[in-house]
Parts: C-alpha cells; structure tokens; sequence
C-alpha cells in the first residue's frame, strides 16, 4: 500500500526545504533514547487527537493512518485515498499549532504562524499520486 508521508516538527526560526529534509534526517537518525521530549508538540497532537478521536491511543491496526509520535518529531504516513483530507488537517494543526510540517513526497515545509501566512497547501497531492500510481503501472509492464 501506498502512503503519503508528513513529519511534523518544532522549529525555532525559518527554514527552508533542504533544511527541514536535513533537521528530519538528524532527529530520525539520531538516538533518541535520554533526551527529554519537546513539549512543543503537544498541542498538536492535541489538535489530531480532536479531529481524529483515539488516534493516539489506538493501536496500528485500528488507525485510519499511521501517527507515530516520537521525542522530536511526528511521522505521519496517510493511505493516498485520504491524503488530500488528513494533509490538509495535519497540515492547518501544525501551522496553528506552532511546528512545521514536511513533506518528503513534494519536498516542501510548512512553516508555523507567525513564520508563515497559510498552513502548509495540499495542492499539488493528487497530482502527485497519478504520477506515483502511473509510475507503479508504467514499472510492472
């Protein structure tokens, strides 16, 4: 099955999409284990939990999408059905919520209010998995 991967990720200043994919590589990369969590991503997780009740305490097989919250950092991996719908309330979460949002499918950031205007756009995401899925096809011909 094919996912739409987003990670979501406190900042504390602008960056750009090579800086966020760098910042991601470091916290997923890193050991873990010891260091405090960052409180910072509470109330995003807070504001998911709302839009999706029991997401966070549910087990993986009685979630609609994957929501692992690390220490540093939350990978969120979406069934490309629901992709569009969960982005954009993922997406609008972390930008109200403070932390950023990257996606690693469109090489993008979102950034937190007040470093950005807008959440995170879902624009571009279905586009995105037409060309993945004619990739597929275009792979098992």
């Amino acid at each position: 099955m094919l996912i739409y991967e987003l990670i979501v990720f406190p900042v504390d200043g602008p960056l750009t999409a090579d800086e966020a994919a760098a910042a991601i590589e470091k916290l997923a990369g890193g050991w873990q284990i010891g260091l405090r969590r960052d409180h910072r991503l509470d109330a995003f997780e807070a504001r998911i939990e709302e839009a999706f009740p029991g997401i966070l305490k549910a087990d993986e097989a009685h979630r609609p999408f994957e929501f692992d919250a690390m220490r540093h950092h939350v990978f969120v991996g979406i069934p490309w059905e629901s992709a569009e719908m969960v982005g954009a309330i993922v997406a609008e979460a972390a930008w109200s919520t403070g932390v950023a949002v990257f996606d690693p499918d469109r090489h993008l950031v979102g950034l937190p209010a007040p470093m950005a205007d807008a959440p995170l756009s879902v624009e571009g995401i279905k586009d995105l998995m037409v060309a993945t899925r004619d990739e597929g096809e275009a792979g098992a011909n």
